[in-house]
């Protein structure tokens, strides 16, 4: 990132709530990109499994503050129930994601 970019970037996370917790929500969506690539998914294997279109899965991975408030919840709980190891470090950042969804659902805009 530039550095007027990571300085514009700082001053808005300081003074716009709201771009906070846009900014938050943008970084759920690059964790459930993460969780699903790592479980070796496209989008569209986890869309069907999830029993959503591919598209959906796109916005919550891309345009995480326009995702329903559920959609992005029940995508992380479903990512958490095809975890292998119940202990492991990615299923904490899971549950870690899945309560900081929770705490920032009212900002979520529904689609």
């Amino acid at each position: 990132m530039s550095d007027d970019l990571q300085q514009f970037h700082e001053r808005n996370l300081a003074r716009d709530p709201q771009y906070a917790v846009a900014r938050q929500l943008l970084d759920l969506g690059d964790a459930v990109k993460r969780l699903r690539e790592g479980a070796k998914l496209t989008r569209g294997q986890f869309g069907k499994l999830f029993g959503v279109r591919a598209h959906d899965i796109v916005i919550i991975e891309e345009e995480t503050p326009r995702a329903p408030a559920g959609l992005l919840e029940a995508a992380l709980s479903l990512l958490i129930q095809r975890a292998r190891a119940p202990q492991s470090k990615q299923n904490s950042e899971i549950a870690r994601s899945l309560r900081m969804v929770r705490h920032l659902r009212p900002a979520l805009v529904a689609a």
